[in-house]
């Protein structure tokens, strides 16, 4: 558990550092950075909840 809180945490730390770097450069690259940093924490995110689902449907099975 502690492994994805500490992805996550980068993740979001790097969202904000990328869309930072966007509003004072203006460059799109930052933008797209962001927005990978992002999806990959929709995918994070998803991840943990399958995760806690399987682990509730475990005690019906």
């Amino acid at each position: 558990m502690v492994l994805i809180r500490t992805a996550a945490l980068f993740l979001v730390l790097g969202f904000l550092a990328c869309m930072g770097l966007f509003r004072l450069t203006g460059q799109p690259v930052w933008r797209q950075r962001a927005m990978t940093c992002a999806q990959w924490g929709v995918v994070l995110a998803l991840g943990v909840v399958g995760f806690f689902v399987l682990r509730r449907a475990a005690v019906f099975i």
